[in-house]
């Protein structure tokens, strides 16, 4: 279920959002969505990167080879 949210912005702020649904011909709405999303995304990414470092560093910075990646990611042609 979707929730409503309200923003309220500076007039500075708004007549730049203004200028830039109308250049882009979107609305509001979708513009503010897409900014959340994409900064979500950002997140999520950053998230997931913090989890493989860490547990990279559990394994004491362990590395392998670029066969032996294939190998793990079942992609070797064997």
């Amino acid at each position: 279920m979707a929730q409503a949210t309200s923003v309220r912005f500076d007039d500075t702020t708004d007549k730049l959002l203004k200028a830039y649904i109308a250049s882009h011909n979107i609305s509001k709405s979708d513009f503010i969505k897409q900014a959340v999303a994409a900064q979500l995304e950002d997140w999520s990414d950053v998230q997931a990167a913090d989890l493989a470092y860490q547990e990279w560093k559990q394994d004491n910075f362990k590395t392998m080879g670029w066969q032996d990646t294939l190998k793990d990611l079942e992609l070797d042609d064997e």
